[in-house]
């Protein structure tokens, strides 16, 4: 049996709470949680979130440090000094914390998609942040094979050191009866026509503009079908909103910045179908939120979205929109093949285990607290 310290501690850099990697963190929090009970937990949280993670904890330290700051790289080190291993779960890692450290990079989509590696910010910093990390840290986590295989191949690093632990849908996420979905959007978000659901931040990498323009050919045939975005992102939307203006679907646009996990699990069950158009994804969590809720995905045959798909999803060529439009007929003119993607989605989702990914998650913080 592995031998600890007396009350090792485990610190928690839980700052980035508005994102997916928020997300991340809450669920990774909440299931160790009850996993390492001899094991005394730090969170560091922003003063405006602590509360949320309290339960999680047993000790949150406040930290108004923006993500990628130099404020954060001067404070976190102490904020955390006395840790036995401090987990960051993104790569903005306190680069001159003296302790074990371990991290979670999902992903390395700054170095790799066409609208951000020939950026400054990704040339300079992410690159830099990146190499450090995979340096220091004991262990590192990724959540696709994929993500694996990017990390090795754009920046390097000793391969033994990276585990794949995938991501899980919150239990939340579950089949309800497509009615009862409707009602809820409805008088909820005022959501009364059939239409195709995106979730996630609007960044370049989505590649809205494809699914925009995809939409476009589908509404000569489809023209009532609307087209709900669930995610906000302030620095791309004005031109996404001006995009779908000329293109002359902005009426059949909604732009909703964010809603409860439990409305957003009546979105997927009302949806025709989940779109994701993305060039890059570490994961794509929206794929398996929307089949374990029982409704089908169309995604593109890109990045890790093949690895999470499976076979239980319809894929396109991310550079098409007559190819994402095709696909999106298919679910509108064929109910069998909706209904075969319905069950098959389930089954997939479940696979995604969540028991199995805390227990790995637990095990592999255990030897870094032994060591």
């Amino acid at each position: 049996m592995t031998q600890l310290p007396p009350r090792p501690i485990l610190a928690f850099d839980a700052r980035a709470h508005a994102t997916g990697i928020g997300r991340y963190s809450e669920q990774l929090l909440g299931g160790i949680r009850a996993s390492l009970p001899g094991i005394e937990i730090w969170c560091v949280a922003h003063p405006a979130h602590g509360r949320k993670l309290a339960a999680c904890a047993d000790r949150v330290i406040p930290s108004s440090a923006a993500m990628y700051s130099v404020t954060a790289q001067a404070t976190i080190p102490g904020l955390v000094r006395g840790a036995t291993l401090l987990h960051c779960p993104h790569y903005d890692i306190p680069v001159l914390y003296p302790g074990h450290m371990s991290v979670t990079i999902h992903d390395v989509t700054h170095l790799v998609d066409p609208s951000f590696r020939n950026t400054l910010k990704s040339r300079v910093f992410a690159k830099s942040l990146l190499k450090l990390a995979v340096a220091k840290a004991r262990r590192i986590i990724t959540i696709s094979q994929y993500s694996k295989r990017m990390i090795l191949e754009h920046v390097g690093g000793n391969e033994s050191k990276i585990a794949v632990i995938h991501r899980y849908a919150s239990p939340v996420f579950a089949p309800m009866v497509s009615d009862e979905a409707k009602e809820i959007v409805q008088r909820s978000l005022n959501l009364t026509e059939n239409f195709f659901l995106f979730v996630g931040s609007p960044k370049p990498s989505k590649n809205l503009p494809v699914l925009f323009e995809a939409f476009r050919l589908l509404e000569s045939e489809h023209p009532r079908t609307e087209l709900v975005i669930i995610g906000k992102d302030k620095k791309n939307e004005p031109s996404l909103r001006a995009l779908a203006m000329r293109l002359k679907i902005d009426r059949r646009l909604r732009w909703i910045d964010s809603v409860s996990d439990e409305i957003l699990r009546a979105c997927y069950a009302a949806a025709e179908a989940t779109i994701l158009p993305s060039r890059q994804e570490g994961f794509g969590l929206p794929v398996l939120e929307s089949m374990a809720c029982g409704t089908p995905v169309i995604c593109a045959n890109a990045a890790s979205l093949p690895e999470v798909a499976g076979d239980s999803g319809l894929l396109f060529d991310p550079s098409s929109p007559q190819d994402c439009k095709a696909q999106m007929l298919r679910i509108l003119e064929s109910p069998q093949l909706r209904d075969e993607l319905q069950k098959k989605g389930i089954v997939r989702a479940r696979e995604f285990d969540a028991d199995r990914a805390v227990a790995e998650h637990t095990r592999l913080f255990l030897e870094l607290l032994a060591a």
